[in-house]
């Protein structure tokens, strides 16, 4: 999982996001789980849903 601009990848950079764009964000992260990739990849991307999921359950 590569770094791409716009992305937050930081906790300051999640909190700067709006609810809206964490739900978008949270979509296209489980979209890119559901594409077929390494085992290795595949943890990185539960790990970023579940991050992307608490920071939600925060502001809620």
């Amino acid at each position: 999982m590569g770094k791409r601009s716009g992305v937050p990848h930081t906790d300051e950079e999640l909190a700067a996001l709006s609810l809206e764009e964490l739900q978008t964000e949270l979509q296209r992260s489980r979209m890119r789980l559901s594409i077929p990739q390494s085992t290795k990849m595949s943890k990185q991307w539960h790990k970023r849903i579940h991050w992307l999921e608490s920071a939600i359950a925060k502001r809620v």
